[in-house]
């Protein structure tokens, strides 16, 4: 095959992985159009045709699902959660990261390994130890899902440990000289110069929070603490009774909404963090 064959036979290539790409992209975009499509319509509307457009927008549906199906309640229970527990997974993350990195001790290489081991346990293989511990504490509350949270936090560790090892010791050791302690350099230097770092773990840490579904089921006995998550689990169950796939629809959107928010600003800091404690580590 001559050059002008390869170049023609590449660019066929590319733009069929190109369509392929699109096909794809299509088919992740779609589901959520469409479940938008159908929450502004109106029951009735919605049995008749799944496919057509709304003849009228049905903005109550989501008052509808915001109160009386307790969407409002939920949400705000998985604000709170979500935002204490992407602080403190980071910041508990952070802290061993930066010792790890920036202090040699003896045992430190075991406790970096240890931190490698514990990102590779799938964390259904430590659901019995888990559970047993949470139930010994009496934690079966909103607590106990905080505290569940903190305590998967090796992939963070590991990520925060790229960039911190990464940064130059020459800037703490000008703040000793001015007489600043070492938590002051690793509250006021260290993590500022780790932002990028520290932006992108709690971004995967508050998706993954707002999404979890498996911790605040076992430990939220109360239907007053459930998060969106959970809340949204019970609103299926109910639906299965009164029909009102509209209204449920627009609690999915609900739910939908702040985790699209958060990825779509993060986006780019969020794959530039990864990269660079990628490229530092």
């Amino acid at each position: 095959m001559d050059t002008a064959g390869r170049r023609k036979f590449h660019k066929a290539v590319i733009l069929l992985l190109e369509l392929l790409l699109l096909a794809y992209a299509i088919s992740l975009i779609y589901p959520f159009i469409w479940m938008l499509i159908n929450s502004l319509k109106s029951n009735k509307e919605f049995f008749q045709d799944i496919w057509s457009l709304p003849r009228q927008w049905q903005w109550k549906n989501y008052a509808d699902a915001w109160e009386s199906a307790r969407i409002g309640r939920f949400f705000f229970n998985s604000v709170w959660i979500t935002a204490i527990g992407t602080f403190t997974s980071v910041m508990f993350a952070a802290m061993p990261a930066y010792v790890l990195a920036k202090y040699k001790f003896k045992g430190s290489g075991i406790v970096y390994s240890l931190a490698i081991v514990g990102f590779l346990i799938p964390s259904v293989g430590t659901f019995g130890p888990w559970y047993l511990l949470m139930q010994k504490l009496g934690l079966f509350n909103q607590l106990g899902v905080l505290i569940g949270y903190t305590g998967g936090i090796g992939f963070y560790m590991l990520v925060l440990y790229s960039f911190f090892k990464g940064i130059s010791w020459e800037y703490a050791e000008a703040a000793f000289m001015d007489g600043a302690g070492h938590f002051r350099v690793f509250l006021s230097i260290m993590l500022p110069l780790a932002r990028g770092g520290l932006i992108a773990v709690g971004t995967f840490a508050f998706i993954g929070i707002w999404n979890d579904y498996f911790q605040p089921l076992i430990l939220l006995q109360n239907e007053n603490s459930y998060t969106i998550a959970v809340g949204l689990s019970y609103l299926v169950e109910e639906q299965k009774y009164s029909s009102n796939y509209t209204v449920l629809f627009a609690a999915m959107w609900i739910a939908v909404i702040p985790v699209l928010l958060v990825y779509a600003v993060m986006q780019e800091k969020l794959i530039s963090g990864f990269t660079m404690g990628g490229i530092k580590g």
